[in-house]
């Protein structure tokens, strides 16, 4: 698969590199969150932007949106940060539920962009 060269997957790199800061190196907040299961808005969130930035990146290089490799890039980044976090770091737990929040947001990207590609 190539790789389109603009300013979105740039974005998308530079996104996924504060997705790994925030996930893995910064600790995690001990103030009571703004509303119950604030942390799966936070992560359906993340994965969403990353996923759609790489969906615009692939448009603007007017390639193939990779459906099935960006959902199974998601896969491995959604399963790979929460094995991270409950292996490696000591404020933060792996959970199946940011799993599918992760996996939720991509996928939602991943419509929106399909939606997006069926009006044009």
């Amino acid at each position: 698969m190539n790789l389109p060269r603009n300013r979105f997957i740039l974005l998308s790199a530079l996104w996924f590199a504060g997705s790994i800061y925030s996930l893995l190196f910064k600790a995690a907040e001990t103030a009571p969150p703004p509303f119950p299961h604030f942390d799966k808005v936070a992560h359906l969130a993340l994965f969403f932007a990353q996923i759609w930035l790489l969906t615009k990146a692939f448009k603007t290089g007017k390639l193939p949106i990779p459906y099935r490799s960006l959902i199974a890039f998601a896969f491995c980044f959604a399963v790979g940060s929460e094995c991270a976090q409950a292996w490696f770091t000591v404020t933060r737990t792996g959970s199946l539920g940011d799993v599918l929040a992760d996996l939720t947001g991509a996928a939602l990207a991943l419509f929106t962009a399909r939606a997006a590609d069926r009006m044009d």
